[in-house]
C-alpha cells in the first residue's frame, strides 16, 4: 500500500479540487479557472517529471538511447524498427534537440495533457472530476507504460468532433495519425459508420446482460471462434490455448460490480442521457464497445485490457454525465461519496509493486537507472533474492 500513498494523493487532491470547481463554476470571477489550472497542471508535474516508475520504461529506455538517424535509414534498429513510424518520429526529433529520456517523457506528456484537455474542455463541464476517473481507471499505468496507446487514444477522442459533425475527411485523417502511433488504432475507423447511431435501450439492455452471461460463465469467445473457422490455423488455436491456461480467467470482484452498476445506471438514465446532450450516444455506444470487448475477451487478461483501454474513454464523459441526471442534491453527495472511495480503492489496489514507487524530479532528485532496473530486476526476474 505504501507504493500508492503519492498517486492516492494527487487523486485526492484533483477530486478535491474538482469539488471546488463546482462550487465555483457559476462564479464570474477567475475562481474557477484559477482552480482548473491548478488541477491541470499538478497531474502535468506528476507525470511530465516522474522518474522510472512503473515497467515499461526498461524497453522504451533502451530504445530511445539506441535510435539514431544512421541505424533507422540503415535498418539496424532491431526490434524498433517495428514500431510505428508516428512514434519512430516523434522519438527521433525529441533526440535531435535534447538527448535525454526525460526531456522524451516531458514532451510526450505535454502532448497528452494538452489533447486531453482539449477533448474535456468540449464534452465535460468538470475537467478535473474527469481526470480523477481517467486516473482511478488504469490513468496511472496509461502514462507511465502504454506511451503509444495513450497518445493514440488522445489523437482519437479529438476526432470526435468530426464523427459527430459527420466530417469523413478529418476523422480519418486523425485516425490515420493515431495509427501512426499505435496500431491498434486500426478498429476506430469502422466507428465512424455507427458510434453515432441510437441504440434502443433495451437492445443496449440485452447487450449488458449477454456480456455479463459471458463473463461470469467464462464463455471463450474468441478461442470458439478461432476454432470453429479455423482462423489462423492450427499454430494460432495452440497459442491461444497457452495463452488461456497462463492467463487464466477474471474472477467477480469489485471491478464486475462497479461496470454492472455504471451499466444499470446508464439504462435507468439513458433516455435522460441521450435527451441531454446529442453526443452523449456516442460515450453510451463507446461504453456498450467497452464492456462487449472486456467480456468477449475475458478469458486473455491482457488482450482484453489492451482491446477495452480504447473504448474506456466513454468512462471519463458518462459519469460525470450521469451524476447530473440525479435530481436530489442527496444522491450527487452520495455518488461523490461512492466515486471517491471507490477511485481510491482502485489505485490502492492495483498500484501495489515496488517497481511503481513514485519519484520526481523536481522533488529531490530520482532514482538513477542501475537502481530502478535493480528493483525492476528484483521484482519480476528473481524474486527470491
Amino acid at each position: 500500500m505504501i507504493y500508492s500513498i503519492p498517486y492516492v494523493l494527487l487523486t485526492v487532491f484533483l477530486g478535491l479540487l474538482a469539488l471546488f470547481y463546482q462550487r465555483f463554476k457559476d462564479d464570474v470571477s477567475n475562481v474557477s479557472m484559477n482552480i482548473n489550472i491548478v488541477g491541470v497542471l499538478s497531474f502535468f508535474i506528476f507525470f511530465a517529471f516522474r522518474g522510472f516508475v512503473f515497467h515499461d520504461w526498461t524497453s522504451y529506455y533502451n530504445e530511445f538511447d539506441g535510435i539514431d538517424m544512421y541505424k533507422l535509414s540503415t535498418y539496424q534498429l532491431g526490434g524498433i524498427k517495428e514500431h510505428e513510424p508516428g512514434w519512430l518520429l516523434l522519438s527521433i526529433v525529441c533526440k535531435s534537440i535534447f538527448d535525454s529520456y526525460h526531456f522524451f517523457i516531458f514532451v510526450i506528456t505535454l502532448i497528452d495533457v494538452v489533447l486531453f484537455c482539449r477533448f474535456l474542455r468540449r464534452y465535460t463541464d468538470n475537467i478535473l472530476l474527469s481526470m480523477v476517473i481517467f486516473l482511478a481507471f488504469g490513468g496511472f499505468a496509461s502514462m507511465c507504460n502504454l506511451l503509444r496507446n495513450i497518445l493514440a487514444i488522445m489523437i482519437f477522442v479529438n476526432a470526435l468532433p468530426f464523427l459527430e459533425k459527420r466530417k469523413p475527411i478529418p476523422y480519418f485523417l486523425l485516425c490515420v495519425l493515431a495509427l501512426s502511433f499505435h496500431y491498434s488504432s486500426i478498429f476506430y475507423f469502422p466507428l465512424y459508420f455507427f458510434l453515432h447511431r441510437h441504440v434502443n435501450k433495451y437492445v443496449y439492455l440485452g447487450i449488458i446482460i449477454v456480456c455479463n452471461i459471458v463473463f461470469v460463465l467464462h464463455v471463450p469467445i474468441l478461442l470458439s471462434l478461432v476454432k470453429l473457422f479455423h482462423i489462423g490455423g492450427d499454430f494460432l488455436e495452440k497459442k491461444l490455448e497457452v495463452y488461456t491456461e497462463t492467463t487464466g480467467t477474471r474472477g467477480v470482484g469489485l471491478g464486475f460490480i462497479e461496470r454492472f452498476l455504471t451499466a444499470m445506471l446508464i439504462f435507468c438514465y439513458y433516455d435522460k442521457l441521450s435527451s441531454a446532450r446529442k453526443v452523449n450516444t456516442i460515450f453510451i455506444n463507446a461504453f456498450m464497445l467497452y464492456i462487449s470487448t472486456f467480456s468477449a475477451l475475458s478469458e486473455f487478461d491482457e488482450i482484453a485490457k489492451r482491446f477495452s483501454i480504447l473504448f474506456l474513454f466513454s468512462y471519463w464523459i458518462l459519469w460525470p454525465e450521469i451524476r447530473r441526471c440525479f435530481y436530489f442534491h442527496n444522491n450527487r453527495m452520495l455518488f461523490n461519496a461512492f466515486l471517491g472511495i471507490y477511485c481510491v480503492l482502485k489505485i490502492v489496489t492495483t498500484v501495489n509493486q515496488s517497481v511503481m514507487e513514485y519519484d520526481n524530479i523536481l522533488l529531490g532528485g530520482i532514482k538513477s537507472y542501475q537502481e530502478r532496473k535493480y528493483i525492476f530486476d528484483k521484482e519480476f526476474q528473481n524474486p527470491n533474492e
